[in-house]
This record gives C-alpha cells, structure tokens and sequence, in this order.
C-alpha cells in the first residue's frame, strides 16, 4: 500500500504546483511498511461535519494528535473551527456546532493546509476512512488538484478484518468508536468532539496494537 502512494506521490511531486505546503507533503518520504508501529509517527484525526456523504459534507471542525513511540502525545494535540460554504442546519443538535461558532473558524483552504502540516511524512490514523478520508479526498483534490496521497489506518476496518479472520467470533457488537472503545476496556468519552474523538481513536489504536503483539512485533503493513 505504502508503494503505492510512494509513486502517485512522486508523480504528483513532478506536476507543477504553487502551493508550497502542497510540495513539502507530497515530496516527504513516507514510512516504510515494515516499520514498527512503535518507531512510527501517527496522525490520529477526527472532523466534524455538515452531514454524512463526503461528496457534499462540510468540514465544520477538524482535530489531531499524534502517537509517537507507541503512546498519545498529548502535546501534539490541535483543533481548529472551519466555517462551511453553508449553514450547520440541523446537524447542530450532533455536535453542538453553531453558525455563530464556525462562523468564526478558518477557510477550508487554511485547514486543509493546516492538515497537510501536519500530515507530511506521517500515517493518517480515522475510525471510519469512508467519511473522514473521502471527505479529505475531496477537498484536497478541490485546493491542491489531487486526493489526499497517504497510507490511512482504519480502527473500524481494522477490527472488521479481525472478526472476519476470526470465523468463530459470533458477537454482533457495533464498530461504533465508542463501542469498540468499551469491548477493549477502554473509558467513555463524550462524542462528537473532533479532538475528543482523535484522541479515542489514538487509545483504540494503542489497545488494538496491544492484543495483537503476542503474534509478535507489529508493523505498519500489519495494519494498513
């Protein structure tokens, strides 16, 4: 997988760009599939948004924190307030999220930009590629002329693939993030919180990791 995005990087990295945040993301190298999750640098991310389909969805928030040696680095922690192209509507009631309180948050081009900082030479981490991915996809290929060019880690496609290996499992459990937090003896936290929400999923990616290191050291490629 990390091949992959490796050459649509490269490719991309040869087209001409004005965008120097831009530039600097596509032209870092990416960690290698072999590389221990402990030796790695991870993106936990979380956004908030104006609906459910990342083909017409607005970012309204967006948050982040990295793992670093196999633990949460809290310091790396960040949340910004996007203002959308249109209003909140009723998804307010979800996330608390006011016209009055986007309103005052950043262009989704600065976000974007902000999440690419952040991004570069590093592995995104979501609960959920299918919206926070896709929805990331297009904005950034809406701002910079292509998809977001990164190796994504999934917590919910990750347990997923581990119930499907495990035919005997016959647990119905949800993959929800606040429900798999609870089958890996994990504390509740509030949803709906971008931060709150990338911060659960860093811990739910820490324990998975934890209950698979008995089949030995894991590695990125382990988890893509």
């Amino acid at each position: 997988m990390s091949g992959f995005w490796r050459a649509a990087r490269r490719l991309q990295a040869r087209r001409q760009t004005s965008d120097p945040v831009y530039r600097a993301f596509v032209e870092s190298p990416l960690p290698q599939r072999g590389t221990l999750f402990e030796d790695a640098e991870l993106v936990c991310l979380d956004i908030e948004t104006t609906g459910l389909d990342p083909a017409s969805a607005d970012m309204l928030s967006v948050g982040w924190v990295l793992i670093r040696d196999g633990k949460v680095d809290l310091a790396t922690a960040e949340a910004h307030y996007v203002k959308p192209e249109c209003d909140v509507g009723q998804t307010a009631s979800v996330h608390g999220l006011t016209d009055t309180i986007v309103g005052q948050g950043m262009a989704p081009a600065v976000a974007m930009c902000r999440v690419l900082e952040a991004l570069t030479g590093k592995v995104l981490v979501v609960h959920y590629a299918g919206l926070d991915k896709n929805l990331l996809d297009r904005l950034c290929k809406q701002h910079f002329g292509d998809k977001l060019l990164i190796p994504v880690i999934d917590t919910l496609a990750l347990e997923h693939r581990r119930k499907s290996r495990h035919h005997h499992l016959t647990d119905t459990r949800s993959l929800r993030l606040p429900d798999l937090r609870e089958h890996y003896n994990l504390p509740r936290y509030g949803g709906h919180d971008c931060l709150m929400d990338a911060v659960a999923t860093a811990e739910l990616l820490i324990a998975m990791v934890a209950t698979r290191a008995h089949d030995g050291q894991i590695t990125l490629g382990d988890l893509y």
